[in-house]
């Protein structure tokens, strides 16, 4: 690429001025999309004791996608810079330790997800060290000696189970000091591991109990009856937020437009290189009000979250118009489509029918 300097250079004030604009309104955005999150696991008990079922199952899905995206900006440091602000809510406090009940008590260890995703995944983006590259995790799939609509439907089961049966595991293989086989389909149950240990005794068991069990033993204490119809409306609801998780999260780094990367030298990892890699292997989604912006987890901009990880949420807004005319500029690829097309292409190369661009630095330098 031409002028990269030039476009690094304009980037980085880009980023910049966003950190320099970042302030209270971010934080009461975040705040105000945390109580809305609240709201609706109360307004899904009052759903279920009314009989509205399928109003219960959405407004608990909801509430789950909330603590999941708040877990996400807030764990890369979108607000840390917000002077005055609680300090529950700084990227080194937030969901760590025993503020996980409170915070984002889920199937995944946030210490875990913190490690794998903010440095493992953004640092080595669309690279073999990449735990979340998409291409090589979904291979066993793309290869299998199926027919390609069973393939399809294998895919589709598991888009509703993935956060306990492949992301947790995925992310407790990958965590800081690992020094063990990564957790798979053949060891899952394997308990004199360390890591299987803590994902069945500190995660799965514990979330299970307190969701599962707990809660609808005290509805059903309180409110007799309401018990086993908030029980199957909470197993729905787990469901369908793996399913909408899965939607959104799994297409933004896959598709046959997008590039992957081998043997990149440590020059090539930093600088204008480092931003291009990041363009060139993410893909937004439609973006621009809070609607569109919420129901995707503010993830609709994961180019812009590519390229600066520690913004908050409104800023990733207020740049993206930005971002996208400098890359159209210097004639960087930027791809911008609809989520519901890149879940499309992301099933392609997930099921064997197309593969990624495969950019090799050692064929760049002969």
């Amino acid at each position: 690429m031409e002028n990269i300097e030039e476009f690094t250079t304009r980037l980085r004030s880009i980023r910049k001025e966003a950190l320099q604009n970042t302030g209270m309104r971010d934080y009461y955005h975040m705040r105000s999309i945390a109580f809305l999150g609240q709201v609706s696991f109360c307004l899904s008990l009052y759903a279920c004791y009314s009989e509205w079922y399928v109003a219960t199952v959405f407004m608990l899905a909801f509430s789950l996608m909330v603590k999941w995206l708040l877990m996400h900006h807030i764990g890369h440091g979108g607000y840390d810079r917000i002077k005055g602000i609680p300090s529950r809510f700084h990227s080194s406090r937030y969901a760590i330790g025993w503020r996980k009940y409170l915070d984002w008590f889920d199937w995944v260890k946030p210490e875990a997800w913190n490690y794998e995703h903010n440095t493992l995944h953004h640092n080595f983006t669309g690279e073999l060290q990449d735990p979340d590259l998409v291409e090589d995790n979904l291979d066993w799939l793309a290869q299998a000696r199926l027919p390609y609509a069973m393939k399809a439907v294998i895919l589709f089961l598991f888009s509703f189970t993935w956060k306990f049966t492949y992301y947790s595991a995925r992310t407790l293989s990958y965590s800081r000091n690992s020094n063990t086989d990564p957790i798979n389909f053949s060891n899952f149950f394997d308990l004199r591991r360390a890591p299987q240990r803590t994902m069945w005794l500190e995660m799965f068991i514990p979330y299970t109990a307190f969701n599962f069990v707990a809660l609808p033993l005290l509805f059903e204490w309180l409110l007799p009856g309401m018990g086993v119809p908030f029980f199957l409306c909470r197993m729905a609801a787990e469901l369908l937020h793996n399913l909408h998780t899965f939607i959104i999260i799994v297409p933004n780094h896959s598709g046959e437009d997008l590039h992957r990367y081998v043997n990149i030298s440590e020059k090539e990892r930093g600088g204008g290189y480092y931003y291009i890699r990041q363009i060139r292997g993410s893909v937004n989604y439609k973006t621009g009000n809070e609607w569109i912006d919420l129901s995707q987890m503010y993830l609709n901009y994961q180019i812009e979250h590519h390229l600066f990880p520690n913004l908050s949420m409104l800023q990733y807004r207020r740049i993206q118009p930005q971002v996208k005319a400098l890359c159209e500029e210097f004639k960087v690829d930027y791809i911008q489509e609809s989520v519901w097309v890149r879940l499309i292409k992301m099933s392609r190369i997930a099921l064997g029918k197309s593969t990624m661009i495969l950019v090799d630095g050692n064929q760049s330098k002969a």
